[in-house]
């Protein structure tokens, strides 16, 4: 995690529905959500070396294109780093970096219309932190602003977080995931250092080991499919990685299973119509306006559309089918809503 003054990456977890805000989220009514670009048809397909030393099949979004658009919706302030959660028919977006430094503010985003509000603070103020709905919980895991935090944070409605635990040490630029009743705790590190461990929880209190990572790295994105996760891209210690790394989590085991066509890192992940989709990120310090799909079978990737600009370290969640990539950053951060969903 990098000082506040220079804006980095957010890594992204998808998460699930929380019926505990809903006496904050239902008096919204419903208006259609606009939009300002045009769908974009899939690209060609990109050769990746898989651990077997074959080639990628075609991924399942091969087929499909995708309706990439910029919301009317607009965060009240820009942000990047932040932490996404779905929650009934709104997003609630935690923390993050504005232009002025780490934000401690709780946002909800009604997706069908309504005003964006402020709905909660939390207690400790992070961005480059991981985001995991547990049953009817939503945690903020570790993240920080000037140094990394250990702190798991449980979103309140209305209120200021309370601390439900901490990570084992502190970490931040991290990734979660949830498979089954866990989370999957992976990615990220402290002082420059990445941490190879893969963690368990069940609650946000207690953790456990169940694998190392082959390339430790931070600020990669992550995805869960059955039960693999996937971890895709991020900083290793000798720079930018290429690899897609799979967790087995019931056999505890953890390898290189394929490789993007080019070293990435600072993206979304977001899983759409049994696809992987990875949106915009860095490469080399650049930010990138490409959408790449991963199949989770075949491991194949491909370009399949574009971003309206290129853009980084957005928050990611998916709602009904359709993915939402709340801010991140181009040269500073952005205010932006980014809808995709296939056409």
């Amino acid at each position: 995690m990098a000082r506040a003054s220079r804006p980095l990456a957010a890594i992204v977890c998808l998460v699930v529905i929380t019926a505990g805000w809903g006496s904050v989220l239902s008096a919204n009514p419903a208006v259609a959500v606009g939009s300002t670009s045009v769908a974009l048809s899939a690209g060609p397909a990109a050769p990746v070396a898989t651990s077997t030393g074959g080639q990628g099949g075609p991924s399942a979004a091969s087929s499909t294109q995708l309706l990439v658009r910029t919301s009317r919706l607009r965060l009240p302030t820009p942000v990047t780093r932040a932490v996404a959660f779905a929650a009934g028919s709104s997003i609630i977006v935690a923390g993050g970096l504005t232009g002025i430094g780490t934000t401690d503010a709780v946002v909800r985003i009604p997706i069908s219309g309504g005003p964006i509000a402020t709905v909660g603070r939390l207690r400790y103020r992070v961005h480059d932190a991981a985001g995991v709905t547990l049953g009817q919980s939503m945690l903020v895991l570790g993240g920080g602003a000037t140094s990394q935090d250990a702190w798991v944070q449980q979103l309140v409605a209305g209120r200021t977080s309370t601390l439900q635990g901490r990570l084992p040490v502190p970490r931040a630029d991290l990734g979660a995931v949830v498979v089954g009743s866990e989370a999957i705790v992976v990615g990220g590190g402290a002082g420059g250092r990445a941490d190879s461990r893969v963690l368990a929880t069940s609650d946000g209190v207690h953790f456990r080991l169940i694998a190392r990572l082959p390339v430790a790295v931070r600020y990669a994105t992550v995805a869960a499919v059955g039960g693999t996760v996937f971890v895709i891209g991020g900083v290793a210690s000798n720079g930018e990685s290429s690899a897609i790394q799979a967790v087995d989590v019931a056999a505890g085991t953890a390898v290189v299973a394929a490789r993007l066509p080019m070293v990435l890192s600072h993206a979304t992940a977001l899983t759409i119509g049994g696809s992987i989709l990875v949106a915009g990120g860095r490469h080399a310090g650049r930010a990138l306006d490409s959408i790449l799909a991963i199949d989770p079978t075949t491991l194949g990737v491909r370009t399949v559309a574009r971003l309206p600009q290129p853009m980084s370290d957005a928050a990611g969640v998916v709602v009904a089918g359709v993915g939402y990539l709340i801010g991140g950053e181009a040269a500073r951060p952005l205010s932006t809503v980014v809808t995709i969903k296939p056409s």
